[in-house]
């Protein structure tokens, strides 16, 4: 079972997440998700242990367990379809989510620079 671990601190590895679901059934793959341009991770990763009441275990016990001094969020990760994605945003169709004031609009006449006069000679 594919098992989600977030909240993970930036000094977080994935031996070190191999070594915390060690007492767990066979942890067959330990990943921690970075950044594509930087390389810096991005806070979660994906635990993969086997078999699957082990993992139940696993995610029962490690809930809100502490990892460097951060509590893990540790749940079953569920791949959702393209529909079902969709399908969750619908509530936020018509719904403006930032204040009017904390918009930032800009003044074309006033960001342009001035033009340039020539004198003449």
């Amino acid at each position: 079972m594919n098992i989600f671990v977030g909240n993970l601190p930036a000094t977080a590895t994935a031996e070190g997440l191999r070594r915390l679901f060690a007492g767990y059934g066979t942890t067959i793959n330990a990943i921690i998700m970075r950044d594509t341009d930087s390389g810096q991770p991005l806070g979660y990763g994906h635990v993969y242990v086997v078999p699957e009441k082990a993992a139940h275990e696993a995610i029962l016990k490690l809930h809100h367990a502490r990892l460097d001094g951060s509590l893990l969020s540790v749940r079953e990760c569920v791949y959702r379809t393209r529909h079902d994605r969709r399908m969750k945003n619908i509530a936020w169709k018509g719904i403006e989510r930032r204040a009017e004031a904390s918009r930032r609009f800009i003044d074309l006449k006033q960001s342009a620079p001035a033009p340039i006069q020539q004198r003449a000679g």
